[in-house]
Parts: C-alpha cells; sequence; structure tokens
C-alpha cells in the first residue's frame, strides 16, 4: 500500500491526532478527552502501523474494555481494506485467554488438563451449596470476596467468609474449573514463574495499544508489566481519560505515567487529545467545572458556539418525574430531534427501572432502546452465548463477526472440552452446520436448543464422553429457563424476541450512567443526582467519585442536557435525600 493508503488513514485527522498516529518510534502516554476521537485515532494508529511491516506476522493488540469497543475497531478497520491477519482486537480476558492459558496452560499445574471457565450462574451455585451445607443462609447479593493473588492469597477479610472462599476454590480445583477473575490470575501466573513462554508470547507482538486505560486493573498492568519486560522493543501506548474513571468498584485502578512506567520499565512521552467534537463550548464548560487533570478543552464540534440547553430542576418531586421528562421528550420531538439522540440517564437500574416503564406508558407512539431484560444474559466468554448469537443474527450480516465468533465457539470446544475437530474444519463450516438445522419451533429457547443438539450431533459430541461439555449445557439452558420462570421479569419466549437481542436497538436509549460511557447524544436527560446515590453512601472517596459521573454524564450531551436532583426520595426513617452538592454549587448558566 503507497502513499494513498497513507492519505486515506490520516484525512481528516487534527493535527493533534496525527501525532498519535504518526509517532511510532516512542511509547504513549495520552491524555484523550470526551469527543476527541479516541477510537477514530486509535484505529488509524493500527492501520498505520500495519502499513508499515505489511508482510510481519507480529501481532498489532488493541485492548478495549468492552467487547462493544473491539467490535466497533474492527469494523472500522475493516472499511479500510486492511490485511487483518497480524492484528488483534479484544478484552484483557480474550486476550490472556487467547495468548496465554490456550497456549501456555500446560505450564501451570492448575491449567495442565485444560481449562473450563463458569460463569455467575455456576459461581452462585457453589457458593449456594457450600452455605446450605454449613447451615447457612446464602444471599447472592452479598457474596464473599473470591479473588485470589499468584501466591493463593484471599482478598477477602473477613475470617469465616475466608474459609467459604478457601471451599469454593477446592471446588474449582476438583472440577478442573476456572472463573472469571482467574482468567487473569492464573495468566500472570504462568508469566511470573515461566520466562520461556512470557519471552515467546512478548517476541511475536509489536505493539500493545491499551483503550480506557483508566478502568485498568492490578492484574493487567502487571501482566503487561511482564510483556514490556521481556521485550523492550514492544511499542505502547495507553490512551484514556483519568475524569472518567467510574469503574474504580470494579477494579480499575487510574496509574500515572510515572507508574505506568515503573510498571513497563520503559519511557512515555504525554500527548493530548484535548478538542472536542462532541459538546457546545457551553456543556464542554459545565462539564469541566469537575475535572480533575489540568488542561483546558476546547469545543471543536462545527456547532461549537451554540448556545443550547443547561437546565437544572431541583424543584420536581419524584412523583412527577416521569410526567416532566415525558414532556420534555415530546417537546424535544416535536422540534425535530431525533428519538436515536435523546438518552435518559440514572445513576443506578433500582431509581431507573421505573421512570422506564412509566415513560414507555405515557410516550406509547415512540421507540425506546432501555436496558431489557432477557432469557439469555450476555456472557462474552460462554460457548452458548457465542452460538446463541449465530443462530439469532440473520444470516448474511455481520458476517466477519459471525465468522469471528464461529471460530472462537470452535476453539473452545477443542481447547476447553476435548472435542476432536479436523484442523480443515473452518468458521464457514461451522455456521452453514447451523444454518441447516431446520425446526419450526416458536419457542426461542427451545429453538436454540435443538440447534445446538443438531450440532453436537454432526460433531459427533455424545454425551458420554463429554460429560463436562453437556453439564455446561444444561447450566447455561437451567439458567435461562429459572429466568423465564421468574414472573417478577416477565420475559417472553417469543422466537422473534430472542432474535431482538442481538439486532441493532433504535429509539430512546435509557440507561445507566455506566452504561453509556462512551456515547454521544444531542440530548441527555439524567435524574438521581441525590446526596448517598451521588456519590454512593459507601463510597470511600465520595468526592471524586461525584465528579467523575458527573463528568462521564454531561460529557455524553452534544447541545442540550437536562438535570434533575428531584424531591421525595426517601429509604425508611432516613431522611429526604438532597441535591448532590457538588452539583448544586455547581456554575450552572
Amino acid at each position: 500500500m503507497g502513499n494513498q493508503f497513507i492519505d486515506r488513514i490520516l484525512d481528516t485527522l487534527s493535527d493533534c491526532q496525527k501525532e498519535v498516529v504518526l509517532d511510532c518510534e516512542n511509547n504513549l502516554f495520552v491524555t484523550a478527552c470526551p469527543g476527541s476521537g479516541k477510537t477514530r485515532t486509535l484505529t488509524r494508529k493500527i492501520a498505520y502501523m500495519s502499513n508499515l511491516y505489511p508482510e510481519s506476522m507480529k501481532k498489532i493488540v488493541a485492548i478495549t474494555y468492552t467487547n462493544r469497543a473491539a467490535n466497533e475497531i474492527m469494523s472500522r478497520l475493516e472499511k479500510l481494506n486492511l490485511n487483518e491477519s497480524h492484528i488483534w482486537v479484544g478484552t484483557i480476558h480474550q486476550f490472556c485467554l487467547d495468548f496465554i492459558l490456550r497456549k501456555f496452560g500446560l505450564n501451570l499445574e492448575r491449567t495442565a488438563r485444560g481449562i473450563k471457565i463458569i460463569d455467575d450462574y455456576v459461581t452462585s451455585r457453589y457458593l449456594k451449596e457450600i452455605y446450605e451445607n454449613r447451615g447457612m443462609r446464602y444471599n447472592p447479593y452479598e457474596h464473599p470476596n473470591l479473588m485470589v493473588t499468584t501466591s493463593g492469597n484471599y482478598f477477602e477479610d473477613d475470617i469465616e467468609k475466608k474459609d467459604l472462599v478457601a471451599e469454593y476454590h477446592k471446588k474449582l480445583r476438583r472440577a478442573n474449573e476456572i472463573d472469571f477473575d482467574l482468567i487473569l490470575t492464573l495468566s500472570l501466573k504462568i508469566l511470573e514463574e515461566n520466562p520461556i513462554p512470557t519471552k515467546i508470547i512478548s517476541n511475536n507482538i509489536r505493539s500493545i495499544f491499551v483503550d480506557e486505560y483508566q478502568d485498568t486493573n492490578n492484574a493487567q498492568y502487571q501482566i503487561l508489566g511482564l510483556l514490556a519486560k521481556n521485550d523492550k522493543s514492544i511499542k505502547f501506548m495507553f490512551v484514556g481519560d483519568s475524569d472518567q474513571a467510574i469503574f474504580t468498584s470494579l477494579g480499575g485502578v487510574v496509574k500515572s505515567k510515572k507508574e505506568i512506567e515503573e510498571i513497563t520499565g520503559l519511557n512515555f512521552s504525554s500527548k493530548k487529545l484535548d478538542g472536542c467534537y462532541r459538546s457546545t463550548q457551553r456543556i464542554v464548560n459545565l462539564y469541566s467545572q469537575f475535572q480533575s487533570e489540568a488542561y483546558r478543552i476546547s469545543s471543536l464540534a462545527n456547532y461549537s458556539e451554540d448556545y443550547g440547553v443547561i437546565q437544572y430542576d431541583k424543584e420536581t418531586h419524584k412523583d412527577n418525574l416521569s410526567s416532566r421528562i415525558a414532556d420534555i421528550i415530546q417537546n424535544l420531538i416535536n422540534d425535530g430531534i431525533s428519538e436515536n439522540e435523546i438518552c435518559v440517564i440514572a445513576p443506578n437500574q433500582f431509581i431507573l427501572t421505573p421512570v422506564a416503564k412509566e415513560l414507555k406508558k405515557r410516550l406509547t407512539n415512540l421507540n425506546f432502546r432501555s436496558q431489557d431484560v432477557y432469557p439469555i444474559k450476555p456472557d462474552e466468554l460462554n460457548l452458548f452465548y457465542k452460538i446463541s448469537f449465530l443462530v439469532f443474527t440473520p444470516i448474511g450480516e455481520k458476517m466477519r463477526l459471525r465468522k469471528t465468533i464461529a471460530n472462537e465457539a470452535i476453539n473452545i470446544l477443542k481447547d476447553d472440552f476435548d472435542v476432536s475437530i479436523s484442523i480443515k474444519f473452518k468458521a464457514l463450516d461451522f455456521l452453514d452446520i447451523l444454518n441447516s438445522a431446520k425446526s419450526t419451533e416458536s419457542n426461542g429457547l427451545i429453538f436454540l436448543q435443538e440447534k445446538i443438539i443438531y450440532l453436537f450431533e454432526i460433531l459427533e459430541i455424545d454425551k458420554a464422553t463429554h460429560q463436562d461439555l453437556y453439564q455446561a449445557y444444561e447450566d447455561f439452558f437451567t439458567k435461562a429457563f429459572n429466568r423465564i420462570n421468574d414472573t417478577r421479569l416477565k420475559l417472553s419466549t417469543d422466537i422473534g424476541d430472542f432474535r431482538n437481542i442481538y439486532k441493532e436497538k433504535s429509539g430512546i436509549n435509557i440507561s445507566t450512567i455506566h452504561k453509556v460511557k462512551g456515547e454521544e447524544y444531542e440530548v441527555v436527560i439524567a435524574f438521581g443526582f441525590l446526596q448517598d446515590i451521588v456519590p454512593h453512601f459507601k463510597s470511600k472517596n465520595p468526592e471524586s467519585e461525584a465528579k467523575k459521573l458527573l463528568y462521564v454524564t454531561m460529557s455524553r450531551a452534544k447541545k442540550r442536557i437536562y438535570l434533575f436532583s428531584e424531591k421525595g426520595r426517601q429509604y425508611g426513617a432516613y431522611p429526604q435525600k438532597t441535591p448532590t452538592s457538588l452539583l448544586e454549587s455547581a456554575d450552572i448558566e
């Protein structure tokens, strides 16, 4: 590929974005403000580096926080018509599975006989058994900290709970199983104790780009640090925004440039993407009040000087909140605002759900894409969740993604469940089997079962030989049928509703703050900004948490934002909740 391709990669990039893309000599620590074109810059940098080494088999690795982000990057790369064979994009857990556990698991006693990954349903089942065997009542919402260090020490401090955790891990070892957290722990242990696999892995990587570095946990930093120290030629880029670090409760740790240099043993050059292409300057000025990083964000949007709308309501009672929001939405629609450009946000699902239900009742003429609950719970690492995606997405659509997931399913069958599959058997063969299984069943879950049983028959996977696989199958469907039978959820079994699980959603989005991170809307309507909710009453750093949640919420908006600290929220004998103090004291024009 020549100069024309380079021109196409650099086309439409700003000067600061080009600096990041073109600098392939230094390790980069990039601070990217909201709406700065971070994903575009990251995608173009991958493409540019790929073009520099078109024949090399060394991997260009991009680690994302979510599978959705990974799919978006791969979708953009596909449009550039690149050779993708030496590009790998995915989450840190998928990276550990693909590069470490499945290739070098033999180097660790715990994983030498292969691995079977359990989900939260199996974890809950095991804990329930342990609790009941001891005559204790199990609360699935308050189970102990199950994480363990590479040296075998437990994170749980409570002595009684620590004993329960020890029994849980014994149960996993006996069954040759690992949970989600152990994917990172055991990967790190392999690298710590086995220099040769570590060297092999690092020598086969050209670069590692870490997206949303502020959400990276300590184990991930350590894994990347070991790879960096084994091959200092690997070029790293950490890109993100410490002011958007809202996943600390899930283990995310914000590291400074200096700390990352200490972990990796490398020197990093600092760069900034400080131009916002999303929001008006007025909205930028609003959320900049909650910045911790000391730099000015400038709006580069072609509507940067639009006055827009910024409203803060502390008077509406919670009982009238849905009605007030419905009026705002209807007025927006009347003004010609698209449904897809409106987002309703709350800090948690508990206060969001009743408002979502009420809005759908009041605005029956509009479409919503709220975070619906489905019988199949998303689990990107689960074999049967992957197969369900292939079964319920239309044939011929999303082919790159369908082939990727089919390959992942084949590898899980071979590597995790010891299914004998010919090396000639490819992703398209897997898809052909699923597509050729005929069924007239209208119940989506039974339809999926029939497809999987047909797949097992064609691949000659019998229950006697592959008991672990059939147990995983039973667990998956038991969990799904339990959700269907839960009358509180009121879930449909219609096959059309199952197909909706994987469709691109359209309409007004109703979501929590954490789930809209990375998204943008012309209009944001946000409520629930009350003390003990924002910040959460259990927060160890309440002011920092509140700043970050306010910053993320406000920076989703392009032109209009409506904020509510509604009256009347009271729990039990506790006093009525008051507005989030940081928001109440902010300068809102």
